[in-house]
């Protein structure tokens, strides 16, 4: 305390005790609530507005397409009817988790969208909570709450938090795996010992890394890519013997499998064939990848054509997966320069003009440049270790590449922002006073 105020102080500036870190978290509680709740409040108003919206537009949901197809989903689970979507019948188009939670609270709440809007909403506190974790982990604590208060305040995760899509679902597993990894990868109890032996401590963080890896899967298949650098990273990281961090890597494939098990076995009940997430996959990649491909998603070859109507579910997959392959084979500069569109889109600082007017798309390219900014800066404080560097950029370089090949959009971008915020918080700090 100095002159009448309470001090707060970055838990890693100075050799941390058990009583001085009791202390810090002391400082720093109240302030976070306050962050969580201001979240709170943006974003069930954010879900009000929303609802308003839509109904004004005589619609249900503002994105109908994605939107519509999860929903059914959530009410067949609901309801334990047959998990298939559309006419022919698709079975495995998409993965379970978000339709799981969508049908939570059509149980709890009924058919109300507004009821899971604000569900919804929680989540994206939740998300904000685990930034601030994430954060304070990583760097310090200064730091974990200036990333949870840039995350309550960005517009555009304020409004993409109540849609009926899979994104901050996603996101809050997404981050809640990352925090495992790091309690894993980083434990200061580690010793570069050959002789070093594994405790239960580590084993219990090993399965939950790999449980929470493939949750996030369920929810969007796109992060399966994360469990290789996730395996990367305890082989690389994890400071204890090569055998003892086989070990650690065994333990977590059999935790990633053993969540993933279900869904796979019922996957060949239905089609026969062992599918580890979905069967949307081809048309998602021929989206990207064909004659008329411009860099937006544009679906409209799949009802065209109607391929189902002659195959089944996986074989339509594969041929499409097939034809995109093929695009790409014999058409390399053209499959480039729709790459340089995917990554112009990934990267765009506001949605297009026709989903908000110019005086939002305004506030929120002025707020994402900020954003960008701060990055920028955040990596020159050089505050991470490699840890914090992969757990903060992995992500976000993960799915820029995977956009880059499939479709580009500002929306895919989103969850992999939380991640980033603690870099930019890094940037934040070294802009603000210290004392």
């Amino acid at each position: 305390m100095k002159n009448g105020r309470v001090m707060l102080t970055d838990d890693k500036d100075k050799p941390p005790t058990l009583a001085k870190d009791a202390q810090q978290v002391a400082q720093w509680r109240p302030l976070i609530l306050v962050v969580l709740l201001l979240a709170l409040v943006l974003r069930l108003t954010a879900a009000v507005v929303v609802e308003r919206r839509v109904q004004q537009a005589g619609r249900t949901f503002f994105i109908e397409g994605d939107a519509n197809g999860y929903w059914h989903l959530g009410m067949a689970i609901a309801n334990g009817d047959d998990y298939s979507v559309h006419t022919p019948t698709r079975r495995i188009l998409r993965v379970p988790g978000f339709p799981l939670l969508l049908a939570g609270t059509i149980c709890l709440f009924g058919d109300s969208v507004f009821a899971a809007r604000c569900v919804l909403a929680m989540v994206g506190v939740g998300c904000c909570w685990l930034t601030w974790l994430l954060g304070s982990r990583l760097v310090m604590r200064r730091v974990g709450f200036w990333a949870a208060l840039l995350m309550a305040l960005h517009p555009l995760q304020i409004g993409n938090s109540v849609l009926i899509l899979s994104e901050n679902w996603f996101t809050f597993w997404m981050l809640a795996g990352l925090l495992a990894f790091v309690k894993l990868v980083d434990d200061p109890r580690g010793m570069p010992d050959e002789n070093a032996k594994l405790d239960r401590e580590m084993l219990g963080r090993a399965l939950f890394t790999g449980g929470l890896i493939a949750v996030a899967v369920l929810v969007r298949p796109g992060f399966i890519p994360w469990l290789i650098v996730a395996i990367a990273g305890v082989l690389f990281l994890l400071k204890q013997s090569w055998s003892a961090r086989l070990t650690v890597v065994a333990v977590l494939l059999v935790a990633f499998a053993t969540v993933m098990m279900p869904w796979v076995f019922r996957n060949h009940k239905v089609t026969g064939h062992w599918v580890l997430t979905s069967l949307w996959s081809g048309p998602s990649l021929y989206d990207g990848l064909n004659p008329e491909a411009d860099g937006t998603s544009n679906m409209e070859f799949f009802d065209r054509e109607n391929v189902m109507g002659t195959m089944s579910e996986y074989e339509m997959n594969a041929h499409y997966q097939h034809r995109a392959v093929e695009f790409m084979r014999t058409n390399p500069w053209t499959s480039v320069v729709l790459s340089g569109r995917k990554f112009t889109r990934f990267l765009q600082l506001a949605p297009s003009a026709n989903s908000m007017g110019w005086a939002q798309r305004a506030v929120c390219g002025a707020w994402v440049s900020m954003f960008g900014l701060l990055c920028v800066v955040g990596i020159r404080s050089q505050l991470l270790n490699p840890t914090g560097l992969l757990v903060v950029l992995g992500p976000f370089l993960l799915f820029m590449a995977v956009h880059m090949v499939f479709v580009g959009s500002l929306r895919y971008r989103l969850p992999v922002e939380f991640p980033l915020a603690i870099l930019a918080a890094t940037g934040l700090r070294q802009w603000l006073p210290r004392k």
